[in-house]
């Protein structure tokens, strides 16, 4: 039940992070439309400019550490996963029904989190922060 409701409320906080990302993005545009506007205009010019630029580094500031940091993760998520497919046969050449069922138990959640980390790569927002690679792997057997 415990697991049900951590899903269900990891869920949630992504919807809601694609929400605000996406919100954010729009924001942005608005801004930078709003200050190209007024670099046109013979009275604003300079505050148009500076609109613009400022928005610009904002995006960068926030964008490149995000697009840096997706290898990194991929790398991490693979490591464990080899590290648990690693645990997971050694249990099944032992032999051991009980810690077979509860390894199980843990192959699903793995595939469960291979799902997402899938879907949320094919996302408009967030598929451009997980790396393309997470396509290829395929679900725990």
């Amino acid at each position: 039940m415990q697991k049900i409701i951590k899903r269900t409320f990891t869920k949630t906080i992504k919807f809601k992070i694609m929400i605000i990302t996406t919100l954010i993005l729009i924001g942005l545009i608005g801004l930078v439309a709003f200050g190209i506007y007024l670099s046109t205009t013979d009275r604003y010019d300079i505050l148009g400019i500076f609109i613009t630029v400022i928005i610009g580094f904002f995006t960068l500031f926030f964008h490149i550490p995000a697009l840096l940091l997706k290898d990194y993760d991929y790398n991490i998520f693979v490591v464990k996963r080899d590290a648990f497919e690693s645990t997971l046969n050694e249990t099944r050449e032992m032999g051991r029904d009980l810690e077979t069922a509860a390894i199980l138990r843990e192959v699903s959640e793995w595939n469960v989190k291979l799902a997402e980390k899938k879907y949320d790569n094919t996302t408009l927002i967030l598929g451009q922060y997980i790396d393309d690679r997470i396509m290829n792997i395929k679900p725990i057997k």
